[in-house]
């Protein structure tokens, strides 16, 4: 009898020692909740057997802010992740290793549009796809007059990290404006995705454009189904 109750109490107090189930998720929701400056995330997560290690780091998110622009839906993996404690104590993430990491994310041309209007280089734009080019409409500050605009152009991947537009061909009320000044107007938004101040970067190696969406993954191919997406909607990308 007394060695049942030694061991009943020994149960006990291992589990209220034990840190609460589900605990690291919480932790992982708040940092990254604080990265992408959204509180629509979700967290699957597996801790490793050290402080701030993880075997699988599983993300979802809507709405993140990504280096500046605000994506749609995003989704990361990161495999074999060590995540400095110091940091995460003061509420901030930092992730000092990773074996392996993944994005798949997806933006509008509305959440373009807001893009470019923020950053100043537009005081007003409608866009639209043909599913390989992005035509545009709208009102830029020339030489501090506003002046209406019809332009051109198409995404391209900066090595693996960055993303970029570049305009194709631009006319200020039918007039062919000078390369020089597109250069300089590219210049007011371009990367329009950068992972320069990010915690931790992903290989960016594929792009899709539609009518409706663009797409970047660090799959090989964004029209493939997400392998590694969890959480929300299946990822899927309409030809």
């Amino acid at each position: 009898m007394r060695w049942a109750s030694v061991i009943a109490i020994s149960v006990v107090v291992a589990a209220m020692a034990a840190p609460a189930a589900g605990q690291p998720e919480a932790d992982l929701q708040k940092l990254f909740a604080g990265f992408l400056q959204t509180n629509d995330v979700r967290i699957d997560a597996v801790p490793d057997l050290y402080p701030g290690g993880f075997a699988r780091i599983s993300v979802y998110a809507k709405k993140a802010n990504l280096g500046g622009m605000q994506v749609d839906e995003v989704w990361f993996r990161v495999v074999g992740a060590s995540l400095n404690v110091g940091a995460m104590q003061r509420g901030e993430l930092r992730v000092d290793e990773w074996r392996e990491s993944a994005i798949h994310a997806r933006f509008t041309l509305k959440s373009l549009q807001e893009y470019f209007i923020s950053g100043n280089a537009f005081k007003d734009i409608r866009l639209w796809s043909d599913g390989q080019f992005l035509f545009g409409e709208g009102t830029v500050p020339l030489n501090n007059l506003p002046v209406r605009v019809w332009l051109k152009g198409w995404f391209a991947l900066g090595g693996t990290k960055d993303l970029y537009f570049y305009i194709d061909n631009m006319r200020v009320n039918g007039v062919p404006l000078l390369d020089p000044i597109i250069r300089a107007l590219e210049a007011k938004y371009n990367p329009v995705l950068t992972q320069s101040t990010w915690p931790i970067t992903f290989a960016i190696r594929s792009l899709k454009v539609t009518t409706e969406v663009v797409v970047v993954s660090s799959q090989t191919d964004a029209n493939s189904p997400c392998a590694f997406c969890t959480g929300g909607d299946a990822p899927f990308v309409s030809p």
